[in-house]
C-alpha cells in the first residue's frame, strides 16, 4: 500500500519495515474472554473494541506491565489505542506493540492509526500482518515532536467541528420529535381544523363507517368461504376443509388508566383500538421441516427489513408457504407494520407497506395491521403514531424474558389510536412530510460533514506520514543519528543482558558444586 521511499521523504529522515520499530508482547496465558469481564476492579480489560475500558479485571497474573506507553492495535477491528498504564489483555485479536524509541510513542501512535485506515478492510480477517509489512517513515526527533504538536491542534479543531455538529445532529431529533408531539396533540392543524370546522367529518361519524367497512369485509370473506366449501365438496371433501373467517370481536373500552399515558387530544378528535380501525394480523414463521401440500416460494419481510420510520429492502428473503393461504397472509398496500420486538427498542417499530415486492408476507415476528379504509395518509399516520407515543404503550405492554421484549397480538389489537378526520389525517401527514425533507435535507448535510471531517483528519495524518505537514529545521539531528543511538543501547542492553545470564549461570553451578 504504502508509496514511501527514501527518495520521497524529506532531508533527515529515515525509513523503515515498521515491524522493525516495535515490538510485540507476547499475551499468551493472559488473555480474558467477555464472560471473565468484570464491571469494576483493579486492573482495565483492553480489547480490540472501541471502547477505551471493556471490563475490569483483578487477577494478577494476567496483567500485562510494560514499559509504557505502548500501543493496543485491534487485529480483526483495526481499532489502535495508547495505553498509559498496566492493564489486562482482553479476548482474541489484541495485539500489543512495544514502541522501540524510533517514533516517538505519540506519533506512533498517529502513524498507526493512519496504517490501519489506509490498508484493505478484511472484514475479521487479521490485519496487523499487513501494518508490519508497511514501510513507516522516521523522522528527526524533534521533528517528531513538532509534528504531533501539529496533528493535536489540528485535531483539537475537527474534534470541536464534529461535536457541534453532532449538537446539531441531536437538536433536528429533538425538533423531529417536537413536530410529532405537536401533531398528534393537534396542535400542528389547529389552525387548519377551526376554519374547515364545517366541512370536517365528526369522530361518530368517522368510525360509524370504519365500522360498517368491518362489517363488509367479513361478508365478503364469509361468501368467500361458502363458494370455496362449495367448490370443495364438488371436488369431493380432498384436501383441507377451507377455514371459516373469525368474526371480527368487540374489545373493551379504553380505560381511563390507558388515557392517562396518552395526550391529550383535541374535542374533534376519538381515541380507538387499533383492532377497531384494522385487521391485525401476523405473520408465517421460517420452518424447512414444515410440510406443504401445494408449496411456493414466497417474499418476506423480517425484524431486519422493519426499522422505524422506513422500510430497508436491500435484501429480501424468501420462504415456502400454502399456496391457498397466501391471500391470507401477502401484504397489501398501505398496510401498517409492527415488530414483535427482541431489544426493547424494536417493539412496535415499524413503517407502512406500498406494495415494493408483490407478492410478499412477513415473518411471525412482524405484525400487519390492513386498515379497513386503506388510504396513505391512514397508514402513515397510524405508523407515526406507533413510532412515537406507542413506544410506552409497548414497553408497558410487553412481555420481557432474559434478554428479549415482545409484545403479541393481543396487545397490538388493544393499542389505542387517536382518529381524526380523514381531512386532517391527510394535513397532519403533508405537514410532517414536507417538515421531514427538510430535516432529512440538514441532516444529509451534516452527515456529509462529518464524513468530510474524517477524511480530512485521514489527510492530516497522510501528510504527517509522508514530511509534509511541517517545516523541517535543517538544525534538526538526523533520524539516522537517533537510530545509531538506539542500535547502541540495544546492543548494550543485550550485552548486559547476557552478562547477567551467564553470571546466573555461573552461581548455578557454583551452587551445586558446593553440595557435592
Amino acid at each position: 500500500m504504502s508509496d514511501l521511499n527514501k527518495n520521497n521523504l524529506p532531508v533527515g529522515w529515515e525509513i523503515d519495515d515498521y515491524a522493525n520499530i516495535v515490538t510485540t508482547i507476547s499475551t499468551n496465558g493472559k488473555k480474558v474472554n467477555q464472560k471473565q469481564y468484570e464491571v469494576s476492579g483493579k486492573y482495565p480489560v483492553i480489547d480490540q473494541g472501541k471502547e477505551d475500558c471493556s471490563g475490569y479485571c483483578n487477577d494478577e497474573e494476567k496483567v500485562i506491565d510494560a514499559n509504557f506507553p505502548i500501543l493496543v492495535f485491534g487485529d480483526h477491528t483495526r481499532t489502535v489505542k495508547s495505553i498509559n498504564n498496566p492493564f489486562v489483555a482482553g479476548a482474541d485479536g489484541v495485539k500489543v506493540l512495544q514502541p522501540s524509541g524510533a517514533i516517538t510513542p505519540k506519533l506512533l501512535f498517529y502513524f498507526t492509526q493512519y496504517l490501519a485506515i489506509s490498508i484493505k478492510d478484511k472484514g475479521y480477517a487479521r490485519h496487523y500482518q499487513w501494518v508490519a509489512k508497511e514501510l513507516i517513515g522516521i523522522p528527526p526527533e524533534n521533528e517528531q515532536i513538532r509534528i504531533v504538536e501539529k496533528i493535536e491542534e489540528l485535531f483539537s479543531e475537527l474534534d470541536k467541528g464534529i461535536e457541534c455538529l453532532k449538537t446539531a445532529k441531536a437538536q433536528l431529533a429533538v425538533y423531529r420529535q417536537a413536530l410529532l408531539k405537536h401533531a398528534f396533540e393537534g396542535k400542528l392543524t389547529e389552525e387548519w381544523r377551526a376554519s374547515n370546522a364545517d366541512k370536517l367529518e365528526s369522530p361518530e361519524q368517522l368510525l360509524i363507517r370504519i365500522q360498517q367497512e368491518r362489517e363488509s369485509r367479513y361478508q365478503r370473506q364469509l361468501n368467500d368461504w361458502k363458494q370455496e366449501v362449495e367448490q370443495w365438496e364438488a371436488d369431493g371433501k380432498e384436501g383441507k376443509k377451507p377455514t371459516k373467517p373469525s368474526k371480527p370481536k368487540d374489545l373493551p373500552a379504553i380505560e381511563f388508566s390507558e388515557l392517562e399515558l396518552l395526550p391529550d387530544i383535541p374535542k374533534e378528535w376519538a381515541y380507538e383500538r387499533l383492532a377497531h380501525i384494522s385487521f391485525v394480523g401476523s405473520g408465517m414463521s421460517v420452518s424447512k421441516s414444515r410440510k406443504l401440500e401445494e408449496p411456493i416460494d414466497v417474499s418476506y419481510l423480517r425484524v431486519a427489513n422493519v426499522q422505524r420510520g422506513q422500510l430497508i429492502l436491500d435484501e429480501i428473503k424468501e420462504m415456502p408457504v400454502e399456496k391457498s393461504k397466501l391471500k391470507d397472509l401477502r401484504l397489501k398496500k398501505w398496510d401498517v407494520l409492527f415488530n414483535e420486538g427482541g431489544d426493547r427498542d424494536k417493539l412496535g417499530r415499524g413503517w407502512i407497506w406500498e406494495d415494493q415486492v408483490s407478492p410478499c408476507i412477513t415473518q411471525n415476528h412482524v405484525f400487519r395491521a390492513s386498515t379497513y379504509i386503506p388510504t396513505e395518509y391512514h397508514a402513515k399516520f397510524i405508523s407515526h403514531w406507533g413510532n412515537t407515543f406507542g413506544r410506552d404503550y409497548f414497553e408497558k405492554g410487553g412481555k420481557q424474558t432474559t434478554n428479549l421484549a415482545s409484545i403479541n397480538k393481543t396487545v397490538l389489537s388493544m393499542f389505542p389510536v387517536p382518529v381524526p378526520c380523514f381531512q386532517e389525517q391527510k394535513e397532519i401527514i403533508l405537514k410532517l412530510d414536507d417538515c421531514f425533507s427538510f430535516i432529512d435535507k440538514i441532516e444529509a448535510e451534516l452527515i456529509e460533514s462529518e464524513r468530510k471531517s474524517e477524511a480530512l483528519r485521514q489527510s492530516i495524518l497522510k501528510k504527517a506520514f509522508s514530511g509534509q505537514l511541517v517545516s523541517q529545521d535543517p538544525n534538526d539531528e538526523p533520524a539516522i543519528e537517533l537510530l545509531k543511538k538506539i542500535a547502541i543501547e540495544k546492543a548494550e542492553l543485550a550485552e548486559k543482558e547476557k552478562a547477567e545470564k551467564a553470571a546466573a549461570r555461573k552461581a548455578k553451578a557454583a551452587a551445586k558444586k558446593a553440595k557435592t
